[in-house]
């Protein structure tokens, strides 16, 4: 027993000195793309309407293997019904801006020491996967450019529609993958999709499919900088 108490303190004392070893601070750049699903894209991804995204996030890595992320990401989505072969008769068509405030928890499957027990660093690559909480802000703008004269049968009420969300709620989530490169440097690549829980991302409800969510997606080469340095605090 006496042992073990002894053994304890030790323990916690050990834990706690490879957890500042491994804490430390990042912050960096997305250059990505951005794509979406839903009422105008309902079987799959279009990939003609792919837009370019970008954004900027702080990390804080808490261990090896488990850190957070806050991000701001901004980019674009739309979606026509021209792509699909079962909608192109309907021709509505819809584009909007999309600024994207979130944060992440992340898990590391193979964080490693960025140090050796030399002060030297250690390059290695890892995947990772993330889940957390945003908040998405759109200005969706809806169309039906067809014939006037048949607007009545594709549309059951006028664009735009009233009533809808601009601001939505959404869980991001996905994987990626990092490379510690340098000292100070990593790069890596990350995917994620982002569900709404709402139908009015595209600006259609009644004149799509509202029992069915809208989601969107960034996916992209990351690029950031260790802020704080923890070979110094060892």
């Amino acid at each position: 027993m006496k042992k073990l108490l002894f053994l304890l303190p030790l323990l916690c004392s050990l834990s706690a000195v490879s957890a500042q070893r491994n804490s430390y601070f990042e912050a960096g750049f997305l250059f990505g793309l951005t794509n979406y699903s839903g009422d105008i894209a309902e079987s799959s991804i279009e990939i003609s309407e792919t837009q370019p995204g970008y954004g900027i996030y702080f990390r804080y890595h808490f261990s090896k293997n488990v850190s957070v992320k806050a991000h701001v990401y901004s980019g674009s989505i739309s979606g026509d019904d021209a792509n699909s072969a079962n909608l192109k008769m309907r021709k509505l068509r819809f584009s909007t801006s999309i600024v994207e405030f979130g944060a992440v928890a992340e898990w590391k499957f193979f964080g490693q020491e960025r140090y050796s027990s030399t002060g030297i660093h250690n390059f290695f690559v890892t995947p990772y996967a993330f889940l957390g909480l945003g908040l998405s802000y759109t200005d969706p703008k809806a169309e039906y450019y067809g014939d006037p004269k048949e607007s009545e049968k594709y549309l059951r009420t006028p664009l735009p529609e009233e009533g809808l969300n601009k601001t939505f709620l959404l869980a991001p989530m996905g994987i990626g993958l990092r490379a510690d490169v340098l000292d100070r440097l990593v790069v890596g690549i990350e995917g994620g999709w982002r569900p709404v829980f709402s139908d009015d991302l595209d600006g259609i409800r009644v004149n799509g499919n509202p029992g069915k969510g809208d989601w969107y997606y960034f996916a992209g080469l990351t690029v950031s900088f260790i802020l704080s340095d923890p070979k110094r605090r060892q």
